[in-house]
Order: C-alpha cells, then sequence, then structure tokens
C-alpha cells in the first residue's frame, strides 16, 4: 500500500493521528481531531474516515470507545512518505563536523565511536554503530622474547597495520625456537586470515608431530590463539541505553529492550543487519516487528549503511528509538552523519 492508495481526507486525517502520537502517545478521537482545526470535516464524517482507515489496517483502536492510534502499517506508509520528501539536516552543522572530523584523525575507531555519541545526543535516543568484525589477510608474523615468562607476538596485515599481542612462554624456550616459529607460519601464510591459518596449521602440525619441536609448536598454538580470541575489534557501538529505557511508556517490553542490546552484540545478527541494508541506496526503516531484532520491544530503527570509495557497505549508523520518534529529523541526522562519517573513512574532505 501507498499514499496513492488514499484519498486526500484519508491522508489529512491518518498524517494528524500520527503527527498527535509522536507527540504524546495518546489516543485520538474524532472530536479532538475536529476541534484541532476548523478545515476537518464534522466528527461522524471524521468518525466515517477513521471507520476505513482502520478497515485498511492503517490505524486501530488499544480500548473500547478509545481513540485510535497508528499501526505499524500506517507508521511504515507515513514514514515512506517522508522518506521522499527527505531534508538535509544541518542543526550545529559547524560543531558536528568538527566533533567527527578531530575523531577520525584519531582513527577509524574514535570516528565510529563519536559518531554513535554524536547521534545519541542530538537524537535524545541510542545512536548504533554496526562494523562486523573483518579478518584481515596477514603478511607476516613475529615472536620477540620479552623475558623469561613473556614473549611479543607481532602480527602485520596486508595493509601494512602491526599490532602486538604478549603471551606466556615456557620457561628455558631457546631463542632459536622464536625464529623457528616465526619461519614456519610466514612459510604458510599465503595471504590467509588468522582463522584460515590456524585451521591449517592445527592440522599441518598434527601430521608432522615428529618433524616440529614441541616448544615451537606450543609457541605457534599460543600465538594464533590469542589472536583468534581477540574481541577488541567490537562489531557494535551504542551510546544512550539509558535512552531507551527512560521513555517506559513508549515500550512495550521492558525486558525485551534490555535484552536487545546483548542481543545486537551477537555477530551473525549484526552482519544479518547490514545485509537488510545492503540493497539500500540511503536511510532504511524497521519499524517494530519489521524487523525480527525489535519484535515486541516497541522500538524501531532508522538505519543508513556507511560505504567506500567504491559504493560497496562497509558498515552502519543509526538511531535506535520508540516507534513514536521523531522521524522526519532523524532520517535526514542518520542520512546526513552517513555521509559524512563516510568521506572521512574514505579520506574525502567534507
Amino acid at each position: 500500500m501507498s499514499n496513492k492508495d488514499l484519498d486526500d481526507k484519508k491522508k489529512i486525517v491518518l498524517n494528524q493521528i500520527i503527527d498527535s502520537y509522536l507527540t504524546d502517545g495518546a489516543p485520538v478521537g474524532s472530536k479532538t481531531l475536529s476541534n484541532k482545526s476548523e478545515e476537518m470535516a464534522s466528527s461522524s464524517s471524521l468518525r466515517n474516515i477513521m471507520s476505513q482507515l482502520e478497515v485498511m489496517g492503517l490505524i486501530y483502536s488499544p480500548h473500547v470507545s478509545s481513540g485510535r492510534l497508528p499501526t505499524e502499517k500506517g507508521l511504515r506508509l507515513y514514514v515512506d512518505n517522508l522518506l521522499s520528501f527527505q531534508t538535509i539536516y544541518n542543526e550545529n552543522d559547524n560543531l558536528f563536523l568538527k566533533d567527527l572530523n578531530n575523531a577520525g584523525q584519531r582513527g577509524p575507531k574514535e570516528l565510529l565511536s563519536e559518531a554513535s555519541a554524536s547521534l545519541s545526543g542530538m537524537s535524545s535516543h541510542a545512536g548504533i554503530v554496526v562494523v562486523p568484525k573483518t579478518e584481515k589477510d596477514l603478511k607476516h608474523i613475529e615472536f620477540v622474547r620479552l623475558s623469561k615468562e613473556k614473549a611479543l607476538v607481532v602480527l602485520i596485515d596486508s595493509n601494512g597495520s602491526v599490532e602486538n599481542r604478549i603471551i606466556t612462554i615456557d620457561e628455558g624456550t631457546p631463542d632459536m625456537t622464536f625464529e623457528m616459529a616465526g619461519n614456519y607460519l610466514n612459510s604458510k601464510i599465503n595471504g590467509q586470515n588468522i582463522d584460515e591459518l590456524r585451521a591449517k596449521i592445527n592440522s599441518d602440525i598434527n601430521k608432522r608431530k615428529n618433524e616440529i619441536d614441541a616448544l615451537a609448536a606450543g609457541l605457534i598454538n599460543k600465538g594464533l590463539a590469542i589472536w583468534a580470541n581477540d574481541h577488541s575489534d567490537s562489531s557494535l557501538i551504542i551510546h544512550g541505553h539509558d535512552k531507551l529505557l527512560d521513555d517506559v511508556q513508549a515500550i512495550e517490553d521492558l525486558e525485551k529492550i534490555k535484552s536487545l542490546f546483548s542481543t545486537l552484540g551477537n555477530q551473525e545478527l549484526s552482519i544479518k543487519l547490514l545485509e537488510d541494508i545492503a540493497s539500500a541506496s540511503g536511510v532504511k526503516i524497521f519499524i517494530g516487528s519489521e524487523n525480527k531484532l525489535f519484535e515486541g520491544t516497541g522500538c524501531s530503527l532508522i538505519i543508513a549503511p556507511i560505504q567506500t570509495y567504491e559504493q560497496k557497505v562497509f558498515g552502519a549508523l543509526g538511531v535506535i528509538g520508540p516507534k513514536r520518534m521523531n522521524y522526519s529529523k532523524i532520517i535526514s541526522m542518520v542520512d546526513y552523519t552517513s555521509q559524512i562519517v563516510s568521506k572521512l573513512l574514505n579520506d574525502e574532505e567534507i
């Protein structure tokens, strides 16, 4: 269903009901609508129009003899209309751009965190950034002794980025073991990521137990394990959790809201969320149960892709809030922020 399926009177009445709902969340009756404007139809005509909208599944009555509230289907129609008349967000533009630019100079993680915090602050809801943990192809691995019981594992990826981790080693491990372990791993890398290399190495070591020194094998396993189990590159950045819990009246199930954030931390669900917006050319909105992740929570998600210079989806950012959030303002805010973050990550001028 689209706006084309409604005549002008139905559009006006539906929009009035939704605007009132977004303002205070209370059901709206025909008398209230009639009193709002002299141009509105009489109460009896309004009741007839509201009955038709109810049959169409766009509004409903939460209680007998009460006013009407929009259904998710009605909100969807309203939001789709907003998307077709999207405006550019420019509130506190200069300060906003300065904060993002400063964060971008400190690194991608800082930029994404600042984007999440900014969205939360500007929207008064929860700001979210989703970036799945990517397994980078490896270029070189090296082991460096630090002490009798500690060693440094140095990993260089295909982009030239260097990261270090400290592992515990067996006391008395000779220096040649570090060189042996490094040489062995580097001979097997061939542009693989950690998980691929680890699976290959485990299989190879089991087959060649008599050929590979036991201390070197232990060092190799420890070195790979600490990287494979490293979750420092979180796939989810959220600011403003508490803001969702503040508006209890807008939340249908408080416990589901509390569990929502831990659910979002699931890597597979984060990737599924990205898949859902991969085909979107801009902002995408999930209202309530339209996305299983938010079913029963009374929440909506407004989200837009973060893209590389090749227009590939690198991640996504957005706002999670109650279904009665200010869609018009937040749609433009999220769209604008995603464009700025994409440019900064691609080293483009803003």
